[in-house]
């Protein structure tokens, strides 16, 4: 006898376009899930399915589960008339609620504890670019008052001596004396 089983159990043996459309798929997508997961005979660059291959493939198309969600008391309600079962139910789902409301109590005491560490490095960081600025100026204007306590030499004529916050003086000094003068 040989080990070739008979065509009897195969059953019927698809082509790769005639297995995308009962999968209602495209050629290349059945191709390359059948070759991935072993679902698929090949002969040469043909590849060819039974109905136990079609029926692997829809089997790991299936999407998991995304909820684990309990069954509720009213959803069990309607087949079952246990009282008592009920009741455990309403019990697991209060437990199951209060550990929900607790979580996110928990989760909104650290965002606001993360945001207010936030608002603290920001104000940190905002009073000392103020105190940065403020000693700036004080620095600025204790230059000014002690160039101001100087006289300018104006019959001087030596080009070093006219710096430029020298120049300013006696633009300012001289826009405020018009300006007097105006009056």
């Amino acid at each position: 006898m040989s080990d070739i089983p008979s065509p009897t159990l195969l059953g019927t043996i698809h082509t790769a376009k005639e297995a995308a459309s009962r999968l209602k798929m495209t050629r290349r997508r059945v191709i390359t899930l059948g070759k991935r997961y072993g679902c698929c005979s090949l002969d040469g660059r043909n590849a060819l399915f039974s109905e136990q291959d079609l029926l692997d493939i829809w089997q790991i198309m299936r999407a998991p589960a995304t909820a684990t969600k309990r069954p509720t008391a009213s959803a069990i309600a309607f087949y079952t008339a246990d009282a008592s079962y009920k009741d455990l139910l309403r019990k697991d789902q209060r437990k199951i609620d209060e550990k929900r409301r607790l979580r996110k109590e928990r989760e909104t005491a650290e965002r606001e504890r993360r945001l207010e560490a936030k608002r603290q490095a920001t104000r940190a960081k905002l009073d000392a670019r103020v105190a940065k600025r403020g000693a700036a100026l004080e620095a600025k204007s204790a230059l000014r008052a002690a160039a101001d306590a100087e006289p300018l030499d104006v019959n001087n004529r030596d080009p070093a001596y006219w710096t430029e916050e020298r120049k300013l003086r006696l633009r300012d000094e001289r826009i405020a004396r018009l300006s007097r003068d105006a009056k």
